[in-house]
């Protein structure tokens, strides 16, 4: 299920701007769920290295959607945001997204869509709760 919405996100965001590949689409959606987001917590949040954070930064101010600035608390630390035209590409990204989801939905039978929404009324609160390590069942051979 991940795989297919991590595609969805992909292909929507090649259908806005063709130069949006999915790490970069990620950085930009971290920086646009948190303006001022420093280059080492986008590393981390990104679960990439620094310097491949700096150059992902570096191609999306390039394309005129990133800008940086010193950090207040510390000078020395540079502070992440969206240009206008960047969170502008972020919103049509979004809306492209979320325009195909709805019509996929809508063109699923009635109790398909009943069933999808059974489980994900389920995932809400189970993705709340703290991970479990999921084990294989006993073997109960002879």
């Amino acid at each position: 299920m991940a795989e297919i919405l991590v595609s969805v996100s992909a292909r929507t965001a090649v259908a806005v701007d063709s130069r949006l590949s999915p790490p970069l689409l990620r950085a930009l959606t971290l920086v646009g769920n948190a303006p001022g987001l420093s280059l080492a917590a986008l590393a981390a949040r990104a679960r990439i290295s620094r310097s491949r954070a700096s150059r992902v930064c570096d191609t999306l101010e390039g394309a005129g959607l990133l800008a940086r600035a010193p950090l207040a608390a510390d000078r020395r630390g540079v502070g992440l945001s969206l240009t206008r035209h960047g969170r502008s590409v972020l919103d049509r990204v979004r809306a492209q997204r979320d325009g195909w989801i709805r019509d996929a939905l809508l063109r699923m039978p009635d109790a398909d869509l009943n069933g999808l929404l059974t489980a994900l009324r389920s995932l809400g609160p189970s993705l709340a709760q703290a991970p479990r390590v999921l084990r294989p069942p006993p073997d109960r051979s002879p």
